[in-house]
């Protein structure tokens, strides 16, 4: 990581684990726990890098700052929601706040890091709220879909719609957002956030072949969890695309059964073949930032996530 990339993360790390407090000794420890427990803040560090790799000007910097907090924090609070929806009982290899403490505390949890996220986003550029509230719409939206249909008629056009909608939007918001703060001319404005959008697309792609391809310990969660919990993700479109429908009882026993062929080329190697072609058109969008070294970093990053698959 370039090191104005690096003192960056610092920055935001702070205000992060500065707005996710709470006076209720309970509420503090939940959320806390979890920011604490964070991932590699990527959609933030992605704004930054835009911003950074468009050279923004150091005097809008602190805004960059809070607007690449907020997105964390939003992203964090839908985390919180999602393992409740999908009842999950694990995320990053440790209890979720749903299995902790509930069904009431993991609603309120949630709502509770949204209001930090607005209390951050006050004061932003209009341009930059209104990128946050677009994305917050589309992933409502897009949970909403997922919900309502049942898996046995959703297409793979609206499983890509859900997906772009929960999980890609947020990458399109943080590269819009930067390159709306580094002041892009609009077109470059809508190249990065294209190149956000494929980038977390590629994302969500790896993340459902790692639920049959993954190992506990790394992804912190155990392998069938979308078929358990009877989501239709990419490795099983493509199983019903290559062996016929899938099983009707969505049990451990039956997911044994099918893993030999969930893990075979036939899947394996298109799903990687699919993701590999949206991480090539993100690091190809990617080519307009002025800055080389961070330009470099964005596309290693996309490199990197792939190669969790491969």
């Amino acid at each position: 990581m370039p090191d104005s990339l690096q003192k960056d993360y610092t920055v935001i790390e702070d205000i992060i684990r500065s707005r996710a407090r709470s006076s209720l000794p309970i509420m503090d420890s939940m959320i806390t726990s979890l920011v604490r427990n964070g991932g590699k803040r990527i959609r933030p560090m992605i704004l930054m890098a835009v911003f950074r790799g468009m050279s923004g000007k150091d005097s809008v910097l602190d805004t960059a700052y809070r607007s690449a907090a907020t997105l964390e924090l939003i992203h964090t609070a839908t985390l919180i929601h999602d393992d409740l929806i999908d009842k999950s009982h694990t995320r990053r290899g440790v209890p979720t706040i749903f299995a902790q403490h509930g069904i009431p505390s993991a609603v309120l949890a949630g709502d509770y890091l949204f209001v930090e996220a607005y209390a951050l986003a006050a004061g932003l550029p209009e341009k930059i709220v209104n990128t946050c509230v677009r994305s917050l719409r589309k992933m409502a939206e897009g949970q909403l879909l997922e919900e309502i249909i049942p898996p046995n008629e959703l297409s793979f056009k609206t499983y890509l719609d859900i997906i772009s909608s929960k999980t890609a939007v947020l990458f399109k918001s943080a590269c819009e957002s930067g390159a709306l703060l580094a002041e892009a001319p609009d077109d470059v404005v809508r190249d990065l956030g294209q190149a956000g959008l494929s980038l977390g697309i590629a994302f969500q792609f790896i993340d459902d072949l790692l639920d049959v391809l993954g190992n506990e310990h790394i992804t912190g969660k155990p392998i069938g969890t979308d078929f358990w919990a009877g989501k239709l993700s990419l490795p099983y479109f493509l199983y019903r695309e290559t062996f016929g429908p899938l099983p009707n009882d969505r049990s451990q026993k039956t997911f044994q059964s099918i893993l030999k062929k969930l893990t075979s080329d036939d899947i394996i190697v298109k799903g990687k073949e699919m993701a590999l072609s949206n991480t090539n058109k993100a690091k190809e969008l990617f080519n307009v930032l002025d800055n080389g070294e961070i330009r470099t970093y964005l596309q290693n990053m996309c490199d990197q996530m792939l190669n969790r698959i491969l």
